[in-house]
């Protein structure tokens, strides 16, 4: 059966209460006398009966229905989720407030000697922070003090070996982090996530190594580009970041944090056009025309296009409608799951040398083992 039509007397109450306890149910279904679900069903009442609703915004994220042999509706199940519009401005709100005591970073003289001709992209491959690999399952112990310990001597590496270019742009791929939140599963499918540590510490963790990333680039680059993309397992904790990272650099004007929702990235320099994505949304052959399409005049104006992607974990390449595409690999360990399905992709963190005229002229690899020779 449908959920039970409502009153708007009746909504009015059951709105009050759930308002008072910041929507959580099971509060709710305490004060209310009633169990869980009947506040769900209520909800979803208010919803389909088009009763408004100023704070929370639903959409129905699948519908199970069972008839009779007659043809009449029997039973119906709706699985509810918050819009994911509304999602992402509840964690603007949300980080809005956090950082608002933040304090912006002073700005820094940039580098003597710069190369305007040149730019390069410091590309991080998903990182999943917080992820948890225990050695004995999976052949290496990984946790959030390793994953910080690599990826800031991955950046040390890199920064030190590329020429001095005046731009630069940090290429945050996805998958920053390991979780979205503290239920530890991913969004969109709910897999139970290994993971290290508590939340809020992953949070601080990634703001601080991306910080440290972004320092470390305005020691060698006049200008500093920042796009973090958002994945799969992270498309609310990614507003997190970008947001943070913004009321860090607020008065630093020698950074630039991107900050638009689209999930295709667009970045040009000179005779170079780059689509930046996670790679989750879609088949990569279908990349080429996402950037043909999305980027038409820039298209037609460089020689040399590219399509940088994550999610995958492993180096794949090809070529088509003129489009370089590629995936990068990775720094992060291997979950059980991964292990158990055989995932050995290869470990390590790039920066790529883009010539304003000439197109891909250099490419630096820091992989794992190099990063971590400096601490034999």
């Amino acid at each position: 059966m449908s959920p039970p039509r409502l009153t708007m007397e009746q909504w009015a109450i059951t709105k009050a209460i759930l308002d008072k306890n910041d929507w959580n149910i099971s509060a709710a279904a305490r004060e209310l006398k009633i169990d869980r679900q009947s506040v769900r069903q209520r909800i979803s009442a208010a919803k389909n009966y088009g009763y408004t609703d100023e704070n929370q915004e639903f959409y129905i994220k699948s519908k199970s229905t069972l008839y009779d042999a007659e043809g009449n509706l029997r039973l119906q199940w709706l699985k509810e989720d918050l819009d994911r519009e509304r999602q992402e401005e509840i964690a603007k709100q949300t980080i809005a407030g956090l950082i608002s005591e933040i304090e912006p970073v002073a700005p820094k003289p940039p580098p003597a000697i710069t190369m305007s001709d040149v730019a390069v992209a410091y590309c991080i491959g998903d990182a999943h922070l917080g992820l948890y690999s225990w050695g004995a399952e999976t052949g290496e112990n990984f946790d959030l003090s390793v994953a910080k310990r690599d990826l800031m001597s991955g950046a040390d590496r890199l920064v030190a070996s590329v020429p001095a270019a005046e731009e630069a742009i940090v290429v945050q791929l996805g998958d920053f982090y390991h979780m979205d939140d503290t239920k530890n599963v991913t969004p969109l499918s709910g897999n139970n996530l290994d993971v290290d540590t508590r939340f809020a510490k992953v949070i601080r963790v990634g703001i601080h190594l991306m910080r440290y990333v972004i320092d470390k680039a305005l020691e060698k680059h006049k200008l500093v580009r920042v796009r973090n993309v958002a994945g799969n397992h992270d498309p609310t904790a990614s507003i997190t970041l970008t947001e943070a990272l913004k009321g860090y650099y607020e008065n630093e004007p020698r950074v630039e944090i991107a900050d638009s929702p689209k999930s295709f990235f667009i970045y040009r320099f000179g005779a170079n056009l780059v689509g930046i994505t996670h790679g989750h949304t879609g088949r990569p052959e279908r990349l080429p025309g996402l950037l043909a399409v999305d980027a038409q005049k820039d298209w037609g104006e460089c020689d040399f296009r590219f399509v940088w992607h994550g999610h995958i974990h492993s180096k794949r390449v090809f070529e088509d409608m003129g489009v370089i595409v590629e995936s990068f690999r990775t720094l992060a360990g291997k979950d059980a799951w991964h292990a158990e399905q055989g995932y050995r992709p290869g470990r390590e963190m790039q920066a790529i040398v883009l010539h304003k005229r000439f197109g891909e002229i250099e490419r630096h690899t820091a992989g794992l083992k190099w990063i971590r020779s400096k601490e034999d």
